[in-house]
Order: C-alpha cells, then sequence, then structure tokens
C-alpha cells in the first residue's frame, strides 16, 4: 500500500520517471505520482505524471536517433495516487525519418484504459528555414522581472487556487513537488490593468537533479513540466478560481520546434540571461487562453529557452466547470456576468 500522498516529496526527475520493465512494450510506474493540494486537495495524480511516464515507455522502444516531436495525449479516467500505471505501448509505424508509438495506460483492474496518447519520434536534421517571434522574456515582462532571478520567486504553489494561497500564508505549507524546480513569476503588475484574454503567467523551471544525456529524457522532463498549474492559470485569469465546481485535463498536446542543443537541461554555454546561473539553465513557460466556453477552457503555452528561442508549445483542452447542473441557475449567471463587469474593457463577440 502506498503511503498517503508519498509522491509529495523532492524525489530527482531520474528517480520519479524510472520505470518497470514487465515485457519488451509494457512497463510499469514506480514513483508514487504528486497529488496537487496533498491531504487538502481531491486525491489525484498529477497529470504530468502520467504523461511523461506514457511518452518515456513509448521511447524505450524506438531505435536510437528517434526522438520525441509531438505528443499528444487523452485523459478519460481520474489518476489514483496509491496504484501503479501500467503501460502498454503499440508500434504503429518505423519510418526511416519518423516513427508512431501509442501508448495505452491502465491502473485498477477492470476500471479499462484511464489514458492514452500518440507519440511521433523523428530523426535530427537542420533547416535554413527557421523563423520565430524574436522574444527577450526578461525586456517583454520588465514590469514584474527586472532586477530579479528565477530564485526570487516562489515555488509555484501544490494548488494555483486562492484558498490554497490563503492556506500556505497561514501556515508557510506547501507541498513538495518532485522532479522540477519550478517558480511562479507574481504576475500582479502585469496583469492586473489587463482583461483576462491578454493576461499571462510566467513558469519557471528546471530539471530536479543531474539529467544523463538521453535526449528523450530531458525531452520527458518537458512533457512532466507543460501540464504544471495548467487550469488552475486558465480560471485564475477568468476570476473564476475561488468558485469553479468542477476542473479537469481532458486534452494535452505538446509540440518540439527544435533540436536538442536548444532544448537540453544543465549548463549552459551562456550566462547573458537571468536563467543561466551557476546550477544551469531554466526554461520559460509563458501561459495563457483564449477561449472559455461549454464548461471547457483552452491553455496555450510557449516556452522559452535562456537565449530566447521558442522551443516548444503546449495546448490543452481542460474542463473547467462553474455551475453544479448542466443548466446554470440565475444566480450563478448573475455571479459570472458581475465578476465579467469588473474586467478591463476588450472588444469581445
Amino acid at each position: 500500500m502506498a503511503p498517503e500522498h508519498g509522491g509529495n516529496q523532492y524525489l530527482p526527475f531520474v528517480d520519479l520517471i524510472k520505470l518497470e520493465k514487465v515485457d519488451e512494450r509494457t512497463f510499469r510506474s514506480i514513483a508514487y505520482p504528486f497529488s496537487p493540494g496533498g491531504p487538502v486537495g481531491v486525491g489525484r495524480a498529477y497529470g504530468g505524471h502520467v504523461y511523461m511516464q506514457a511518452a518515456w515507455a513509448a521511447c524505450q522502444t524506438v531505435e536510437p536517433g528517434f526522438v520525441l516531436h509531438n505528443i499528444t495525449g487523452f485523459f478519460i479516467l481520474p489518476g489514483l495516487t496509491s496504484v501503479p500505471f501500467v503501460y502498454k505501448v503499440h508500434v504503429i509505424r518505423d519510418g526511416r525519418s519518423y516513427a508512431t508509438r501509442i501508448v495505452n495506460v491502465t491502473q485498477a483492474e477492470g476500471k479499462g484504459v484511464c489514458f492514452t496518447c500518440t507519440c511521433s519520434f523523428k530523426v535530427a536534421e537542420t533547416s535554413p528555414l527557421d523563423v520565430q517571434e524574436k522574444v527577450d522574456i526578461w525586456d517583454k515582462y520588465k514590469s514584474v522581472l527586472e532586477g530579479r532571478t528565477p530564485m526570487d520567486f516562489e515555488e509555484c504553489p501544490g494548488m494555483d487556487v486562492p484558498w490554497y494561497w490563503e492556506r500556505r500564508k497561514e501556515t508557510g505549507h506547501n507541498d513538495a513537488f518532485p522532479g522540477l524546480q519550478a517558480r511562479k513569476v507574481d504576475m500582479a503588475a502585469y496583469n492586473d490593468e489587463r482583461h483576462p484574454l491578454d493576461r499571462r503567467q510566467l513558469i519557471l523551471y528546471r530539471a530536479l537533479g543531474e539529467l544523463p544525456p538521453d535526449p528523450n529524457m530531458h525531452l520527458c522532463a518537458h512533457l512532466y513540466a507543460s501540464d504544471r498549474n495548467s487550469l488552475f492559470i486558465v480560471a485564475n485569469h477568468f476570476e473564476v478560481g475561488d468558485v469553479y465546481t468542477q476542473m479537469g485535463s481532458l486534452v494535452h498536446s505538446v509540440v518540439f520546434h527544435t533540436g536538442m542543443k536548444e532544448l537540453m537541461f544543465g549548463s549552459s554555454a551562456t550566462t547573458n540571461s537571468p536563467l543561466d546561473d551557476a546550477s544551469g539553465k531554466w526554461f520559460c513557460k509563458e501561459d495563457s487562453s483564449d477561449r472559455v466556453a461549454a464548461g471547457r477552457g483552452l491553455f496555450h503555452s510557449k516556452v522559452f529557452a535562456p537565449d530566447g528561442a521558442h522551443v516548444a508549445s503546449i495546448l490543452q483542452d481542460g474542463m473547467i466547470r462553474v455551475t453544479k447542473k448542466p443548466t446554470a441557475s440565475t444566480e450563478e449567471v448573475d455571479m459570472i456576468r458581475a465578476r465579467e463587469g469588473n474586467w478591463k474593457p476588450r472588444a469581445k463577440l
């Protein structure tokens, strides 16, 4: 039997990702997953855990030289915190440049598949066509970043919602998060005068502990970070973080854009960016949302390396309900309209 909330501890990423090999295409988790909120949460596993490990299981079945570039996962059932995940990898295609795997994940016997994902791999290649928006994170967000380093910001809260913030202030307790160092930038000076569609959240992260040179392990660390407090951020930007009635990831996709040089954790060749320090480089997630409707919210994120390279993009379709029944009550509608009335002006449909 797993210890209660046994995954809420500072565990190096190399230990968090470990899998037990059952057969050539079946693997079982070893480390317990993080549970947002621990004893005061809803008792579910952090979605990034199964997402990352499913991709890592797929990595064990491809030829050397193939690295992840696109992963889309579907969350079907809530993840349990005390039962191992079992990953069954299905080989769809092995080509010269690309390979495809589907991973089906089960947990409790008789409950069926709880998570499934498609993982696409490719071999390294370069192209003279390499275009992105030029971004200097520290300049773009100087109102909140100027004169500061990642370690000046607090760890991401175990649950990024108002009641948990208050509890943290009162008790000083925050749930330990395994695998990553993740810091949440206080965006108040940037967001307060903006409409929810224009608000942003920066999360600065790096792997906890040293990683071996296996490129797919580094990519899996990014996958693990990709879901960090995602839907909480959407709810907070639209000012329903204190009143939502149900929340959960539905579909989560990550696309890696660059070669491995830009995506590797560890020491960096440059010290020109505040995202570089003596302990290694940090990556920055720039989180936002541009649509909420029909009980769902859309989470966007761009991931930047210290030199400003846009290395990955994240998209999540998640359930964010603010009603207790399929049809909102008059009181619920009035409450949402009152909050919308306090938003800063911006054209909307």
